[in-house]
């Protein structure tokens, strides 16, 4: 974008890097959201929460969920006290598990948009962020603001190919196997209803209060 602050661009990642942040990235979301640009970032799971396939989802993998939710709140604070403090607007995006709609299963804005228009990677066939570095193994929050940020170059198809990994291991049948692309509707390539319903009884048949379960994350071949 013209006008870009490359200093202020640059003190962002640097915060986001020091509370903890493994990937970053900033995105022109004019006409999609209130304010016109955001401000991606992920925290990376740990690869041993997702060892023991068999056993998905584990207390492990629900403790570091939760814990990242509350993380990425608290993230997301940091980076916009230091926009206002420069002047700019800012407003932090609620975790999705914080701030899901129950009727669509969706958040009033999606981070993966945030992060897939700053390239930060694709959105696979099981609907979750895949990412270069570590596939689809990172948690995601996001904020908006009007800071003139630089922004990365949007990614737009998937890069999955012919991979049915996911899809294969997925308990509830709900990924369907299509490639995305950008502005399909999730419901061509996803059923996140039928996810939501097999990964609350797998979770509860555990002990686990929530709706996880990490198998298409454990499976996917460019995971960590």
């Amino acid at each position: 974008m013209t006008g870009a602050d490359l200093d202020l661009t640059k003190r962002v990642e640097e915060c986001a890097r020091a509370v903890g942040v493994t990937l970053v990235g900033f995105a022109e979301v004019a006409g999609l959201a209130e304010l016109p640009r955001a401000v991606a970032f992920a925290l990376r799971h740990s690869p041993e929460v997702f060892s023991p396939l068999e056993d998905m989802p584990t207390a492990p993998y629900d403790l570091e969920y939760e814990s990242f939710n509350r993380r990425l709140g608290e993230i997301g604070e940091r980076i916009a006290a230091l926009l206002t403090a420069e002047g700019y607007a800012a407003r932090v995006n609620a975790p999705t598990a914080y701030n899901l709609d129950r009727e669509t299963l969706a958040a009033p804005f999606s981070h993966k948009l945030a992060a897939t228009r700053a390239g930060m990677g694709w959105i696979g066939k099981s609907a979750l962020l895949v990412t270069p570095q570590f596939g689809p193994g990172v948690r995601l929050g996001s904020l908006l603001t009007d800071a003139p940020l630089a922004v990365g170059h949007p990614v737009t198809e998937s890069e999955c190919g012919d991979c049915i990994a996911c899809q294969d291991a997925c308990p509830a049948g709900a990924i369907l196997g299509e490639n995305w692309r950008a502005g399909m509707p999730r419901g061509e390539f996803y059923d996140a209803f039928a996810c939501a319903r097999t990964a609350r009884a797998r979770a509860e048949a555990r002990g686990i209060e929530g709706t996880i379960c990490g198998m298409c994350m454990a499976v996917c071949p460019r995971r960590w």
